[in-house]
């Protein structure tokens, strides 16, 4: 048994108690999702902050205690076969006293970045969900999908038990991208096979087929605000650190205008905000059992900084970003230094092999650094497509077109309904293509071109001097004795 409410952002505290539970980070309309979205335990019950059906912020309780409280977990293995196949399969389930399900888990939705590569037993533990069962007091079971003592509901009651931090793109969107695209196929299909001509009937795909690239512009408009409005959930930061790359690398790596004026880090009370390129915002606990116990700069083989990580208890390690791209450049030691003086863990080096450092140690999920290739940047950069991805974009075209190809059909027995669907084809046409051009041309003649000296030289310059070292007094005190 839950209750849900909405939620006004000045009547909640802005920062969850930890252990809490960070959704995956993604770009466009998720990075509302990565500043609201939280599990935690707040001392009486479960809370999960997530986004509700028309976007709005809820908050939703699962008590611990009463009939309908959760009792236990269960940890429901994914079989060879389906691990295989499937990337993030596996479920947790919160049962109450009786057996009956309460809520449903999936740990690869709560696992800021990198959860596709990881099995199911790892995922529950880098998600959080061990550490927060035990601050809960949950005993927690195991079982796999195949056996009889696994919970099994149907598929309708799946939907509603799950514990999700949220769509990327709101359900109303979704929904409604969904009825246009019914109604407009149905009449899409009578117009070709009837010999009557029904112009009434090619109005209303007319308009249906326009009312799609308008929600979708409705939908990043709305994003837009709903994400600034998100932003100023957050304390204010201890630190904001924006890139200080170097030269370009040997491979080819260089840091692009889109880099260096949206990438950034943000040391906020207890947490690190890392937003890549595109804006996907990746959020790391610094404190409580499930957060990391220090930041590691990494060297290379010539001793110098190559990268920096942040390190867990259970040795697992998530990479920050490449020092090439971070703090190789002009004010780039300075802002190493407020960034280490922020971070609430003691900082340590590693020095790393040639053989080991790959791009994926600097690199790789949850690193902010920019594109490879400006293809596959302005890709990247792209708002979040719908449920059909690139089907969805297609369809939508092909819909505007028709309303302009069939027009001429109807014209006879209906000229005004032929110019209206004329009309409307070209203005959805026009919709679709404005934003894309609009994109393209921005990202090719600005956003990635690859950072100027004049660029570097509106950045802070600092004396040049050694790296400093993450060793504090303490430290090189107990090392010389």
């Amino acid at each position: 048994m839950s209750t849900t409410d909405a939620v006004r952002p000045h009547d909640r505290p802005r920062t969850a108690p930890e252990p809490a539970l960070r959704p995956a980070a993604e770009p466009g309309s998720g990075a509302e999702i990565s500043i609201w979205s939280r599990l935690f335990f707040d001392g009486k019950a479960l809370v999960l902050r997530s986004r509700g059906f028309f976007g709005e912020r809820r908050e939703r309780r699962y008590p611990l205690s009463g009939p309908q409280g959760i009792s236990r977990a269960v940890l429901v293995f994914p079989d060879a076969e389906t691990a295989a196949r499937e990337r993030g399969a596996g479920e947790v389930w919160l049962l109450d006293a009786s057996g009956r399900p309460v809520a449903r888990l999936l740990p690869y939705q709560w696992i800021p970045a990198g959860a596709p590569w990881l099995n199911f037993e790892e995922a529950v533990r880098r998600s959080g969900i061990t550490a927060l069962f035990k601050a809960c007091g949950i005993p927690v079971e195991r079982t796999t999908q195949d056996r009889a003592d696994a919970p099994r509901v149907p598929w309708w009651q799946e939907l509603t038990l799950l514990l999700s931090p949220g769509p990327a793109l709101p359900l109303w969107y979704q929904a409604l991208r969904m009825a246009l695209g019914g109604v407009w196929f149905l009449a899409f299909t009578v117009l070709f096979f009837s010999e009557a001509s029904l112009p009434w009937l090619m109005l209303l795909a007319a308009v249906t087929a326009f009312l799609a690239p308008v929600a979708r512009l409705a939908v990043r408009r709305v994003t837009a605000l709903r994400n600034r409005s998100a932003a100023r959930l957050d304390p204010a930061p201890l630190v904001e650190i924006s890139p200080c790359p170097g030269p370009p690398e040997e491979d080819g790596t260089v840091a692009t205008r889109r880099f260096v004026s949206r990438a950034v880090l943000r040391v906020f009370p207890g947490e690190l905000s890392v937003v890549d390129p595109y804006g996907a915002d990746v959020r790391r606990a610094l404190s409580g059992p499930a957060g990391a116990v220090a930041v590691v700069r990494l060297t290379g083989p010539d001793g110098e900084p190559v990268g920096v990580e942040l390190r867990y208890a259970s040795g697992a390690r998530a990479p920050l970003g490449a020092w090439a791209d971070w703090f190789a450049g002009p004010g780039g030691e300075a802002a190493w230094d407020r960034f280490r003086r922020a971070v609430p863990l003691p900082c340590e080096e590693r020095k790393v092999s040639a053989v080991a450092l790959t791009p994926s140690l600097t690199r790789g999920p949850g690193a902010a650094f920019p594109g490879p290739r400006a293809k596959e940047a302005r890709q990247d950069a792209l708002f979040t497509r719908s449920i059909g991805t690139l089907n969805s974009t297609m369809f939508m075209m092909f819909s505007s077109s028709f309303s302009f190809w069939w027009a001429p059909v109807v014209r006879i027995e209906s000229p005004a309904a032929a110019r209206t669907s004329a009309l409307l084809g070209l203005a959805g046409l026009l919709l679709q293509f404005a934003p894309w051009c609009w994109h393209h041309l921005r990202s090719r003649s600005h956003f990635e071109r690859p950072v100027s000296g004049e660029d570097r030289s509106l950045r802070p310059r600092s004396r040049p001097r050694p790296a400093r070292s993450c060793t504090s007094p303490t430290t090189r005190k107990a090392r010389t004795r």
